[in-house]
């Protein structure tokens, strides 16, 4: 089965997916210049209802990024951009889990600085769970982008060569994934997803001025940890040697959910299988994000209305 569905947007529009096409000179193509985001959709068959797991901060975060790229003409709103998705996804009729890619580029034959027309493209897919497996982690020796080089606030498919060779290198040497260090040898964030840890029961996370992307599934999990469990998240520096002695380890994103981490470099994280603390918030991440917890019915957006 392919991973695509029948149609995608293209210039704001409803195509055929087989007739959406990208000219090799846009800016888009030839200096990245193009945003994104990734959204998930979960199906819940008890409500026969499709449900866009924080839709609007999605939405804004990519308009943000827009923004911060220079790009300009960019007229959508956030209403627009949720009701386009709806339309993108009725028309597939999708019934299933699911992971959506909204993209703003530059297009036409600009030179590298470029700022406009500025088309939408979105594209639903389907996607298994990355949370069901554990993860070994490497350090890179790759130091992460910074703000003041190519701001990682910025979801912009620009910034994603700084964790692709991260990722080439540790994939290579045989782990899964990998935790990239600022230049001064604080950990940030796994190129794909944010970091958390738990040393003497206590969630512990990076900040958003630590070079990393300002994940709403990690602002998601503060806010679980806090209201429903009791639980204040430290927001601090983390050294590296930290995480050889951590009890816990786990990533959050949009696509990999909660996943945990089962060593770091050649030492394992606690007995090498899932922490409590880290299983209770898995739990309770699912279970709010595929609508079968009460609170925060304000982050599912339904799509069959």
């Amino acid at each position: 089965m392919s991973s695509h569905f029948d149609y995608l947007i293209l210039d704001g529009k409803l195509v055929p997916f087989e007739d959406a096409r990208l000219h090799i000179l846009t800016p888009a193509v030839k200096y990245g210049a193009t945003v994104f985001e990734g959204l998930r959709a979960y199906w819940s068959e008890e409500d026969q209802q499709l449900y866009v797991f924080r839709c609007r901060e999605h939405m804004s975060r990519l308009l943000a990024s827009a923004r911060l790229m220079g790009m300009r003409g960019v007229e959508y709103t956030i209403d627009d951009l949720l009701q386009i998705l709806r339309q993108l996804l009725q028309a597939n009729h999708v019934r299933q889990d699911v992971h959506i890619r909204p993209s703003l580029f530059v297009v036409g034959e600009g030179q590298v600085p470029a700022r406009e027309p500025v088309s939408l493209g979105m594209v639903v897919l389907r996607m298994e769970r990355w949370a069901d497996k554990s993860y070994r982690l490497a350090i890179s020796s790759w130091h992460r982008i910074e703000d003041n080089s190519i701001p990682p606030r910025i979801k912009c498919a620009a910034n994603y060569q700084n964790g692709r060779l991260a990722l080439i290198q540790a994939i290579e040497d045989g782990y899964d994934g990998v935790l990239m260090l600022d230049s001064q040898g604080h950990v940030t964030e796994e190129p794909r997803a944010c970091f958390f840890m738990v040393r003497n029961g206590v969630p512990i996370t990076t900040p958003i001025t630590s070079d990393i992307l300002e994940s709403i599934t990690r602002d998601s999990l503060i806010q679980l940890f806090q209201e429903q469990h009791g639980l204040t998240v430290q927001q601090r520096l983390v050294d590296r040697t930290e995480l050889y002695v951590a009890e816990e380890v786990f990533l959050c994103g949009t696509a990999m959910e909660v996943t945990p981490v089962k060593s770091v470099d050649y030492f394992t994280v606690g007995d090498g299988t899932m922490g409590p603390i880290t299983h209770m918030i898995r739990d309770t991440y699912m279970a709010v994000s595929r609508g079968n917890l009460g609170a925060f019915r304000e982050w599912r957006t339904p799509i069959y209305v």
